[in-house]
């Protein structure tokens, strides 16, 4: 699928690339940590994990991002250590008024950069209706978009950091280089 509006940042973190396992961790992200991933927007609502009637993982996240409130119904597509794919058949209002519903992905992944060292990489992209897309040109949705990435990526990576490193006896609280 094409997606037309695609954004997404990364972070540098002194943890080697072998103790990381995305997959597990993202199962285990509590809905406390994903909305304390966005402190000075306050846009990260609600997440919660559940299994559908087939027994299937489903993450549903709550946030206002680039004019528009969503829920997201995240099924994952890519489950691996390094690399975690979700896509998500997105209920949203625009400008908090007229509702619409589009196909959007979450994407992470984290490979080495050097010895002790892992790149951790957050990439979003939703699919909008035309109508939608050429609006959210006018009010600079994919500037809004990217900064909401900017804000919640690095606290992401510290809460996988976290994660990754929680059996170390002497686990750090600063993972950023």
């Amino acid at each position: 699928m094409k997606y037309n509006l695609n954004f997404g940042t990364s972070v540098l973190l002194n943890v080697p690339v072998e103790k990381f396992d995305l997959a597990d961790w993202i199962v285990n992200f509590s809905c406390e940590q994903y909305v304390a991933c966005t402190p000075a927007s306050r846009s990260h609502k609600y997440s919660g994990l559940y299994r559908d009637a087939d027994g299937d993982i489903v993450i549903r996240n709550n946030e206002y991002c680039g004019g528009f409130m969503m829920t997201q119904f995240y099924r994952p597509r890519v489950m691996q250590a390094h690399h975690v794919r979700m896509e998500s058949r997105t209920k949203a209002r625009f400008l908090q008024v007229w509702p619409m519903i589009f196909p959007l992905y979450w994407d992470l992944k984290v490979e080495a950069a050097g010895a002790d060292r892992t790149l951790f990489h957050c990439r979003i992209g939703a699919r909008l209706p035309f109508v939608y897309f050429i609006a959210s040109k006018l009010m600079r949705t994919l500037f809004w978009s990217q900064q909401h990435a900017d804000e919640e990526t690095p606290l992401f990576a510290y809460y996988a950091a976290r994660w990754a490193t929680r059996h170390d006896a002497d686990q750090s609280e600063r993972f950023w280089l």
